[in-house]
């Protein structure tokens, strides 16, 4: 069932985001689905312009990496594990004018060839499949002290990564909550 509700939020995520960026009027409305989401998750995480943002699962249209970059000014990393999608990604990117501060690479969250230690808050989609495995790699690598944030389906709040750490609960349709765990 998990699985299922995984491939059908990424289905949906997908197609909003291909309509995004494609329109600007689009793009503007699903800025602000995400708008509240992302002001939570920068109060929860403390994060300023200081930090280093990696944001696993960027999709075509990262809003996440980019409005954690336009409300902080920190320098923010997208990957995705599917090369069109940083394709589509990075001219969107461009044209938004913020190649300054945000950059997508084409690379698996579970990859040996990123340097974990180079951010100090992890950020993991909803849409991050497996979730469990990936956030377990990641964890694995990470700089003691980094901020690493779970965004959680609403239908799957009680039985999942970070169950038990803080979280910021969210009125979204599909994100029921972010957590929040600091690496040791």
């Amino acid at each position: 069932m998990h699985g299922y509700l995984c491939n059908l939020l990424t289905d949906v995520t997908r197609e909003i985001e291909n309509q995004a960026t494609k329109s600007g009027f689009v793009y503007k409305l699903a800025c602000k689905y995400y708008d509240n989401v992302i002001s939570k998750e920068i109060a929860l995480a403390g994060i300023t312009k200081d930090d280093h943002i990696l944001c696993i699962g960027g999709g075509i249209c990262p809003f996440t990496a980019i409005l954690f970059h336009q409300k902080t000014g920190a320098r923010v990393t997208v990957i995705d594990k599917c090369g069109h999608c940083v394709k589509k990604a990075r001219k969107l990117i461009d044209r938004l004018g913020v190649a300054d501060g945000v950059h997508v690479l084409h690379k698996d969250g579970r990859s040996a060839g990123i340097d974990f230690w180079d951010y100090s808050v992890v950020h993991f989609a909803l849409q991050v499949f497996p979730m469990e495995e990936v956030y377990e790699s990641v964890a694995k690598q990470v700089a003691p002290g980094t901020r690493l944030l779970v965004r959680r389906a609403k239908k799957l709040c009680t039985n999942c990564v970070l169950s038990s750490c803080p979280c910021v609960m969210h009125n979204a349709r599909n994100i029921g909550s972010t957590a929040m765990s600091v690496a040791m």
